[in-house]
């Protein structure tokens, strides 16, 4: 495998990937096999990576960034349940967490159209992390998570 000259530096709650030959030849357990795509959980003094959903910690330097414009991403999901206002009398439509649409598509229709959303735009981020980091700087939190549920949907019979 062909290491970067440099190892990129994650926080705790980043959504990342594990490379993909170590993760093949490494014998690791996962909580959700499904799942490909994990936030970290803890950044640990040996140069290891504690990920949410993933038994072993796993070295730094086998942790990289999840393109926005990626299969990947499409694990990933934006949180808009606690963006939503409470308005008395409204129901809402329970969401279908088993399918929910990839994150950038609900920041598109939530954000769209903002000054928010030009100057993220304007950024031109290619990782998930990255774009994390500038919500989290201009937002207070990034409200993009793991979808657990991703690849669960199951067929039924009315």
């Amino acid at each position: 495998m062909e290491q970067k000259s440099t190892i990129t530096k994650f926080n705790v709650g980043d959504i990342v990937t594990i490379a993909k030959d170590y993760k093949d030849s490494a014998n690791l357990d996962f909580a959700q096999p499904q799942i490909h795509v994990y936030s970290v959980r803890t950044v640990n003094a040996d140069g290891t990576i504690t990920l949410a959903g993933v038994l072993n910690d796993i070295p730094a330097k086998y942790i990289e960034g999840v393109p926005i414009e990626s299969e990947l991403a499409r694990q990933i999901y934006y949180d808009t349940n606690h963006a939503r206002p409470y308005e008395p009398g409204k129901v809402y439509q329970h969401e279908d967490v088993c399918s929910r649409p990839p994150f950038i598509i609900t920041m598109a229709e939530r954000l769209g159209n903002t000054p928010l959303w030009e100057k993220m735009q304007a950024e031109e981020f290619h990782y998930v992390h990255e774009l994390q980091h500038w919500l989290i700087e201009h937002m207070g939190a990034s409200r993009i998570c793991v979808n657990q549920f991703f690849g669960k949907r199951k067929t039924f019979k009315v």
